[in-house]
């Protein structure tokens, strides 16, 4: 099935569709079974379902723990305390108060406080009231049963597949920020934005955090390749920090700049590393040979100039600056590197 953008139109009203599915189908096996409160089934079923499988997952999961925590909460109330209005008052607020306390534990005692207040309160004019919990469970249950079938069998939207398209993304625009950066230090160190990648970080931060509902949710119901996943994002995450100080150091120094000596191999190793980022964005291994060249040039020209006192001419803030600028931008394609020396992966070569 060919990946649909979780964002745009033609997802949302895929998603109204399961919902709407989801909500009638568990009202149909609520009446099948003979319950008398199916609108709990129903209920369930909208609050559970969720735009990404594993979303939807972690909702049953919570809907469902949640649940049967407060009924037997609930229920334990109702044994030991009688079906007096003083006693009712005490067991509902001791049992709600219970609940509330162990949300600092696990949040799912947030759905248990509610499941409380059902059983206990709605339960008061039943002639068994322990039935008339349990028969809430199973509504319940059902709700959150029929959530999970529609979403994980009608047009599954996959949280691994967004975040497959959004690692692309993210390393295209990671190369488009580093080139950016790179021409601004090398054109007599021109300030920029000092916000430029705050995007940038904000959006592998959601990566980070889909990655986790892929890792949790998603990865024993289909093959995915949660360590090349994780490979990215960290990848990421440190050329992301690499870029920050590269910005910085840009940006500290704003008297007039200097033309930098070792130029053409600072944009020889700008130009491999972005090939790089692209590389990976496209699904292929970086050029393992071009980006060790290009490292070895560099420090090799460094060297160069440091052994003829080029390095002189700087003052230290200067020189401060360019040495911070180029250790990130030498680490960056390490990194880069790094990446495609993995070989425990099996990715097309660039």
């Amino acid at each position: 099935m060919a990946f649909i953008d979780p964002d745009s139109h033609q997802a949302m009203v895929r998603h109204g569709l399961k919902t709407g599915i989801a909500a009638v189908l568990a009202y149909g096996l609520a009446q099948l079974a003979d319950l008398q409160y199916g609108y709990w089934a129903t209920l369930s079923a909208v609050i559970v379902m969720q735009v990404y499988v594993a979303d939807s997952v972690q909702m049953c999961l919570y809907r469902f723990s949640g649940t049967a925590v407060g009924a037997l909460i609930g229920m334990a109330a109702i044994s030991v305390f009688p079906a007096t209005q003083a006693m009712t008052v005490l067991a509902l607020f001791l049992s709600v108060a219970f609940c509330a306390y162990m949300t600092r534990y696990n949040a799912r005692y947030r759905m248990a406080a509610i499941t409380v207040c059902i059983v206990i309160l709605a339960s008061l004019d039943q002639e068994d009231r322990l039935v008339f919990g349990l028969l809430r469970v199973a509504e319940i249950g059902i709700g959150v049963a029929a959530a999970f079938v529609v979403s994980v069998t009608l047009w599954p939207v996959r949280a691994g597949s967004a975040l497959k398209a959004r690692l692309m993304e993210r390393f295209t625009e990671c190369a488009r920020s580093y080139e950016t950066i790179m021409e601004s230090f090398l054109a007599l160190q021109t300030g920029l934005d000092p916000r430029l990648l705050a995007g940038l970080n904000a959006d592998i931060l959601k990566d980070r955090d889909l990655f986790r509902k892929v890792l949790h949710h998603e990865r024993r119901m289909y093959r995915e390749d949660t360590d090349l996943l994780d490979l990215k994002i960290r990848t990421l995450e440190t050329c992301s920090a690499h870029l920050e100080t590269m910005l910085r150091a840009l940006n500290s120094e704003q008297e007039r700049g200097y033309d930098i000596l070792m130029a053409p191999e600072l944009r020889q190793l700008s130009s491999i590393t972005v090939n790089g980022m692209r590389a990976i964005a496209s699904g292929c291994l970086p050029d393992q040979a071009a980006l060790s060249q290009a490292l070895e040039n560099a420090e090799t020209r460094l060297r160069e100039l440091r052994s003829e006192g080029a390095t002189k001419r700087f003052h230290l803030q200067k020189l401060v600056q360019f040495f911070a600028f180029y250790h990130s931008a030498h680490a960056m394609g390490h990194d880069i590197l790094l990446y495609s020396l993995n070989a425990k992966f099996d990715i097309e070569p660039s």
